[in-house]
């Protein structure tokens, strides 16, 4: 059996406290950062937080455990993120905590005009019974296949351009002019782990030349435009933000020297692809739980019977 189909797709760049109390619980893993691109820098790190907080305070999803035990088998399939144009990473017999989305991040020389590639890991498993689809599934809808309308997954991997000029700051006035914002990036790719362009829940609703999900276009007045790829709104899509315009943060480009933060259009595409989208929270919320702290590309691995 093979176990998935690798895409990998890029696009031209113009230009630390955990969350409490949240229903999914991102966890990165520096293990293939062999080149120190991130782990080991304190402030790198609690910037990558501070993106995975982005999510964890909205999204309400409970995802089962994947335990790996006996005769039950789940093998994590992944790109490596010190070397993502290279060999996959297979690891066997895998568990994952219930609520714990693992996502290994690194850095390479990605190229020119690329600041990160990410998306959702693949998997092979076997076992007994229901445990495979289980696994799938973590507790969730239907995740695969044409008539998918969710989305659950055990994680992926990220990889940041090493040769870039990056800013490592959650403060949006320290962007200098032709610098790289790691926060916009980190939020960008992570979007893409967690499906946005990836899933197949996604994939549904993005015929054609517009997605067509019913939250999105109820914030966005119609049918939002894609980017040729379909996994990226059309550049210059707008949203708002706390009520402020900006262009989305799922637009494949962003302009150096300037923060993007996740709008209201992209949160309503997570919704439709089956995330529980909560209520945004009161801004004191946001303070206690973020205390102590050109753009992209994306990179999905299908599986296949």
């Amino acid at each position: 059996m093979k176990p998935h189909i690798r895409i990998l797709a890029g696009a031209f760049l113009l230009a630390a406290a955990q969350p409490v109390l949240a229903a999914i619980d991102i966890q990165f893993d520096y293990s293939y950062d062999s080149s120190n691109f991130l782990s080991g820098y304190g402030n790198r790190m609690s910037v990558l937080e501070a993106a995975a907080s982005v999510f964890e305070m909205r999204f309400d999803d409970s995802l089962s455990a994947i335990v790996s035990s006996g005769s039950n088998n789940f093998n994590t399939i992944f790109f490596n993120p010190s070397d993502p144009y290279g060999a996959d990473v297979t690891l066997s017999s895998t568990s994952v905590g219930a609520g714990v989305i693992r996502i290994y991040v690194g850095g390479a020389n990605l190229g020119s005009g690329i600041l990160g590639l990410g998306g959702p890991g693949g998997y092979s498993c076997s076992g007994v019974g229901n445990f495979c689809v289980d696994a799938e599934s973590r507790g969730q809808g239907t995740v695969t296949g044409a008539s998918a309308d969710d989305y659950a997954l055990w994680g992926g991997a990220i990889s940041f351009n090493s040769t870039s000029n990056w800013l490592f700051s959650d403060t949006p006035g320290a962007i200098g002019a032709g610098m790289a914002d790691f926060y916009s990036v980190a939020v960008h790719e992570l979007a893409h782990v967690l499906g946005f362009g990836t899933a197949d829940s996604f994939i549904r609703l993005a015929g054609g030349t517009s997605f067509t999900g019913a939250n999105a276009m109820a914030v966005h007045g119609g049918a939002v435009p894609l980017d040729g790829d379909w996994a990226h709104w059309l550049d210059g899509t707008q949203s708002l933000v706390n009520g402020v315009v900006q262009e989305a943060a799922m637009t494949p480009t962003i302009t150096l020297g300037t923060r993007k933060d996740f709008t209201d259009l992209d949160y309503a595409a997570m919704k439709d692809i089956g995330w529980q989208v909560a209520a945004v929270p009161e801004a004191d919320t946001w303070t206690m739980l973020l205390a102590g702290l050109g753009l992209v590309g994306f990179v999905a691995w299908r599986r296949m019977a």
